[in-house]
């Protein structure tokens, strides 16, 4: 998602009638870096975005663009390295596998574009583009900066909720989607959909009383708390006191204590394990080693 959110930066930035080539992964057999729907911007000037590989096919791709520049026509291009253990795509990536990149002239004003707008910017999936991860995080302490800031690296939008006005500064998360005053005792407003994760980190037990059933009750996909097992299991009952149970499905979607076993000791470590947890349950794996893995690391043909 962050090669999406720089595309329709430098997209925007282009001058009326000015157009880019946008190549789009469009098929993979066999091994390749990137699956389909991975995207490169290519503007006049050289200048790349995203990529359609793991580094070897792009300066092919960047000359075939310029060509494409020219004739206006949109063009599929198929790289084979099956057979040929000499070819750049095999020497450099270490892989064999037939990649097909499609490479389209565009504008600020395309339809594609557009289409790509809606989905990272109103959340309007299509059948091109799925919408961003967002995250709604609760606590703006020290532990949540280098957690926004990872988060943010991989595309996904972080909504930071906090109650104290000097923690909830663009200074300490210039990369958040937005900041949220959180009004004390009061249930907070969640706007979540499928592609939403909740994260707690507000180190306040009274504070998460409000938090943890909203999210529960919410559509979020992944909702992960701070603190020991039993903290959470003694917060489930005291709002089961007050008539709020919840199903084994909604109960399923709850990580506590949150984050994968790293031995994390450090608001950087800690903020890592989290957001590996999320991408580990957002693509339905367990977050073991690769080395153990049996089959393709890719879900595909």
């Amino acid at each position: 998602m962050k090669e999406i959110k720089e595309i329709l930066k430098h997209v925007s930035a282009l001058a009326d009638g000015e157009k880019a080539i946008l190549a789009t992964v469009v098929d993979v057999r066999g091994s390749g870096y990137r699956l389909p729907g991975a995207r490169m911007l290519m503007l006049e000037n050289g200048d790349t975005f995203g990529t359609v590989s793991g580094g070897c096919l792009e300066a092919d791709v960047l000359e075939r663009a310029k060509k494409i520049l020219k004739s206006g026509q949109s063009e599929v291009f198929t790289y084979d390295t099956t057979g040929d253990e000499d070819s750049v795509f095999s020497m450099n990536m270490g892989c064999r596998g037939v990649v097909e990149i499609l490479l389209e002239p565009i504008g600020k004003d395309s339809a594609l574009i557009a289409k790509m707008r809606a989905a990272y910017q109103n959340r309007e999936p299509s059948d091109e583009f799925e919408i961003p991860i967002a995250v709604m995080l609760f606590g703006a302490g020290a532990d949540a900066v280098p957690f926004v800031r990872i988060a943010s690296e991989l595309g996904w939008q972080v909504t930071v909720h906090d109650h104290r006005p000097a923690f909830l500064t663009k200074e300490r998360f210039p990369d958040a989607q937005d900041l949220v005053h959180q009004i004390v005792d009061e249930p907070p407003q969640i706007h979540a959909d499928d592609r939403t994760a909740g994260v707690i980190m507000t180190h306040n037990y009274a504070r998460d009383r409000f938090i943890l059933p909203e999210l529960l009750a919410s559509d979020a996909f992944y909702v992960g708390a701070l603190g020991p097992k039993r903290r959470t299991e003694q917060l489930l009952e005291e709002i089961a006191t007050t008539g709020r149970t919840f199903s084994e499905e909604k109960l399923a979607r709850l990580f506590a204590p949150v984050g994968l076993d790293i031995g994390a000791d450090t608001p950087e470590s800690i903020a890592l394990s989290i957001v590996g947890e999320i991408q580990s349950v957002l693509k339905n794996r367990k977050g073991t080693s690769l080395r153990y893995r049996v089959g393709s690391i890719y879900d595909r043909r």
